[in-house]
């Protein structure tokens, strides 16, 4: 069987950076690398959704197959809509440009 590396990256609770290399089997799960690492707790909080998953910056799932040179990121999950959240913005800073004004008759 083929071995491929792996690299882990975990912010969670405030902490700093955790970076991890692993060599795993060719055809391992993210979930079964996670509990092999000893990351149950993550694995149990990814499936709450008190932390989120993804590979190479976008979203994953526990039960994705690994490849060679993966990067898995565990990290607090996303609260925001970042379209949503510009568009408020963008109504803020209109409304304060008017004086509070409603350009609406």
């Amino acid at each position: 069987m083929a071995m491929i590396s792996v690299e882990t990256v975990r912010q969670d609770d405030g902490r700093p950076l955790l970076r991890q290399q692993h060599r795993v089997v060719e055809g391992t799960t993210i979930r079964a690398l996670l509990r092999d690492a000893g990351f149950d707790g993550v694995v149990a909080a990814i499936e709450k959704g008190t932390l989120g998953l993804a590979v190479h910056g976008k979203r994953a799932w526990l039960d994705d197959i690994l490849v060679d040179d993966t990067r898995i990121e565990v990290m607090a999950p996303i609260e925001a809509d970042a379209k949503a959240a510009r568009a408020a913005r963008v109504a803020a800073d209109r409304s304060r440009r008017r004086g509070g004004v409603s350009s609406v008759r």
